[in-house]
């Protein structure tokens, strides 16, 4: 099974437009919850009713033809599900490595179309993203990479020109929305970010629909040991700015493990338990183990018009008392939008040169 958590998120962030109805929307978010209960009770012919009830309010969507696939497979019914495969994968399901190591699906991996299918989602996935490379335009004032690593995400770096051994900057990686890179915007901040002795990532070819874990640990790897080759720049403790799903992605990876990041900036996301909002519940995450939170900070933009604004309500104050370093800035009528601009990106900025400042200062006291 796909559980597609943070594409559900994306449905539930970016509103009507996602679906034709906000009824239609509503029911395939709940109907999602019940897939993912039948299919942790064993249910299976329940899961692939539930399945069918998706497809008839969303038949372009690909993820519930995957997992009625997956239903069906368990169920032994191979023809069918190969089936549901097949057309998941026409749709837009191209997770050729997830498919081929989905357990739910393992009775279809002696049959040949199986193989077939796989291949066919493999090189969609590569056709589509080579169309969906995004050029950027030059900068003025800093300095331009970009790269295409093998079984990593392809990325362009934006840095200041006189980066180097004796003047190293610091990594940040964007996090995308759902449904577009919005790279053009968040490029436009590179200057600014280069005085303040911070070069910015970006990818530039990749479905930009959500953010899948095989995305992440990508990015997070192969991307990141290519772009580290780069003169005067560290990639030791990037720093995450996401914006709405790309931000709930930002803040999924630090709740499993801040230590491998040197600061969160979020636009328009919330600390929401993701496993728990699946279940039909709206409630925050839990803070993570160990003392490395304390040494992550968060910088936080939200709407107080956005409903998601009441989670930072709510663990705002819990979350600083246990170290956590934290700043929350609520919009004053701000909804769930871009919102690093103006008076906003003045303060993000000047949290940034902070940030940098008690950065270099244990290397000044030494």
């Amino acid at each position: 099974m796909r559980v597609a958590v943070i594409l559900l998120l994306c449905l539930f962030l970016l509103g009507p437009a996602a679906l034709a109805k906000d009824d239609d929307r509503a029911a395939l978010m709940a109907l999602e919850q019940e897939v993912h209960a039948a299919f942790a009770a064993q249910d299976y012919d329940t899961a692939a009713e539930k399945c069918r009830e998706q497809i008839a309010l969303a038949p372009s969507q690909s993820n519930p033809h995957y997992n009625l696939a997956c239903a069906l497979s368990r169920m032994g019914k191979k023809e069918k599900a190969l089936g549901s495969l097949r057309k998941s994968v026409e749709l837009g399901f191209h997770d050729a490595d997830h498919i081929q190591s989905d357990e739910d699906l393992a009775a279809l991996r002696g049959e040949e179309s199986f193989a077939e299918i796989v291949a066919a989602a493999r090189k969609a996935a590569q056709e589509a993203i080579e169309k969906l490379y995004e050029p950027g335009e030059e900068i003025e004032d800093v300095a331009t990479h970009e790269g295409d690593p093998e079984g990593g995400l392809r990325w362009r770096l934006r840095i200041a020109k006189d980066a180097g051994p004796e003047k190293r900057q610091r990594l940040i990686l964007w996090m995308h929305p759902s449904g577009g890179s919005m790279n053009r915007v968040v490029e436009a901040l590179a200057p600014e970010l280069a005085a303040r002795g911070f070069a910015l990532l970006v990818p530039t070819a990749k479905p930009w629909m959500s953010w899948s874990g095989a995305e992440v640990e990508k990015l997070l790897g192969k991307t990141l040991e290519d772009v580290g080759k780069i003169k005067g720049l560290d990639v030791s403790k990037p720093l995450l700015l996401g914006f709405s799903a790309g931000g709930q992605m930002a803040l999924s990876l630090w709740s499993e493990d801040p230590s491998r990041f040197g600061g969160l900036v979020l636009d328009a996301a919330y600390p929401i338990d993701a496993g728990a909002y699946q279940r039909g519940e709206i409630k925050a995450i839990d803070l993570p183990a160990g003392e490395a939170k304390k040494s992550v900070p968060l910088f936080v933009l939200v709407g107080d018009q956005d409903g998601g604004h009441q989670v930072w309500k709510q663990v705002e104050t819990p979350w600083s008392e246990a170290g956590v370093p934290l700043t929350v800035i609520y919009v004053p009528g701000g909804r769930h939008e871009w919102l690093l601009k103006g008076e906003h990106k003045t303060a993000f900025l000047e949290w940034l040169a902070k940030l940098d400042a008690q950065e270099a200062e244990p290397e000044e006291s030494e």
